[in-house]
């Protein structure tokens, strides 16, 4: 969600920062913040809070070592998803960054020239800009116990498993799918 009254997490992005509201100085603040006029005037230290007000970043990122057609359509669900509800997407695959990803249809074309490649995820991952939600997908259940080691600088995580079977993660939610038909109805359980 957008957050027009400060971060909802302690990671949350750097980027635009705007003021919020002037607030008694505590111990520790910034001097550099501090609200000279308003102090004058009350004849306490105030300082500016400033709140950080840009918009979270969806970051997907797909496998593409065992590529899939449902691991391809997976990835365009939740970035088209993303992109359509007006947040900034990064789609990265093993090989790197997707470039130009801006817009709902240019997510959909990049996608569309995805290939099977050789890299992993675990690097292109772990070099991600935090911030915002992490959405791994990945027919590998080893790679949902890779994306744990990140999980701390993004506020959420998912890794959408392309497969059957239980995958527990603890502080990721792993949504397994068989079939595109069951990701909005594992998506909407979570």
């Amino acid at each position: 969600a957008h957050h027009l009254e400060g971060p909802t997490s302690d990671n949350a992005p750097s980027g635009t920062v705007t003021f919020h509201t002037l607030r008694e100085y505590v111990v520790g603040d910034d001097l550099r913040h501090v609200h000279w006029r308003s102090s004058a005037r009350t004849g306490t230290l105030m300082v500016r809070q400033l709140i950080d007000a840009s918009l979270p970043t969806t970051t997907v990122v797909l496998d593409t070592r065992d590529l899939t057609e449902l691991a391809v359509d997976a990835a365009a669900s939740v970035a088209l998803a993303a992109a359509r509800a007006g947040f900034p997407v990064r789609l990265v695959t093993g090989d790197g960054p997707v470039p130009d990803a801006k817009d709902p249809e240019a997510v959909l074309d990049r996608l569309a020239l995805v290939r099977t490649g050789t890299g992993g995820v675990t690097e292109p991952t772990r070099l991600a800009r935090g911030g915002g939600s992490l959405v791994l997908v990945t027919p590998d259940p080893a790679e949902a116990g890779r994306v744990a080691g990140v999980r701390r600088r993004f506020d959420r995580v998912i890794c959408v498993y392309v497969g059957t079977g239980a995958v527990a993660v603890p502080g990721v939610t792993v949504l397994p799918i068989g079939s595109l038909d069951a990701l909005p109805l594992a998506w909407g359980s979570r």
